[in-house]
């Protein structure tokens, strides 16, 4: 993502959430994911993508690219524990792409918002790991 236009980093992120909200669509219509958490993090999603095109609104973004469902997803929707992990890779990709973005952008103004929603994907992949019976992320001593 290095030496990208702070336009382009918001494009790609812009495609990889349209790509998580076709994924839990899909999901949803399959009936491969509980409804209550697909539903929970499409809303998520989609507010993401409201926020990243408020950010490309005035900044000369073209137009969107096309989103190609991955063949992976289509092997992800024979059963819950495929979606599951399926979904669980893409937001940990997510969350990479947006750690990569919020260390290249320029415009200082959009770091927060990128955090932010950075911080949300990581959770999505904690409620991931808990549909699939995983522990935490993190271990805290007790």
């Amino acid at each position: 993502m290095a030496g990208r236009s702070d336009v382009g980093l918001l494009e790609d992120l812009l495609v990889m959430e349209q790509q998580l909200i076709s994924m839990y669509e899909a999901g949803l219509r399959r009936d491969v994911v509980a409804a209550d958490l697909a539903e929970e993090l499409l809303e998520q999603e989609r507010l993401h993508v409201r926020g990243l095109q408020r950010a490309l609104a005035g900044a000369g973004s073209r137009s969107p690219r096309a989103v190609a469902p991955s063949p992976a997803l289509t092997a992800a929707l024979r059963s819950r524990d495929a979606f599951a992990r399926f979904a669980l890779d893409m937001e940990t990709e997510a969350v990479s792409a947006y750690v990569d973005a919020a260390a290249a952008i320029r415009d200082p103004k959009l770091r927060q918002p990128l955090g932010s929603i950075m911080a949300c994907e990581a959770a999505h992949r904690v409620a991931l790991r808990d549909a699939l019976g995983e522990r935490p992320l993190v271990d805290y001593p007790g």
